[in-house]
């Protein structure tokens, strides 16, 4: 016998990113980088992400939106 449940699966989402990728962002005036953690899709439609920076102490930065973040274009 098993009493797990079963997940439910998460809507996929069209987005700009994918998920664990390396992205550069501004916060506070600092230019900072980290990697998307989670995809999300807000009330308004919009899609935004959570964001992990750091290394061995990392932190999660919520709801940043799709806008604000880019990836540096390999030469």
């Amino acid at each position: 016998m098993c009493f797990f449940k079963k997940k439910e699966p998460k809507p996929v989402i069209e987005s700009k990113f994918t998920m664990k990728q390396h992205v550069y962002f501004r916060r506070n005036g600092e230019l900072m980088f980290g990697w998307i953690y989670e995809i999300k899709q807000g009330k308004d439609g919009k899609i935004i992400y959570d964001v992990q920076v750091g290394g061995q102490c990392p932190a999660v930065i919520h709801d940043l939106p799709e806008e604000s973040l880019w990836v540096k274009k390999e030469k």
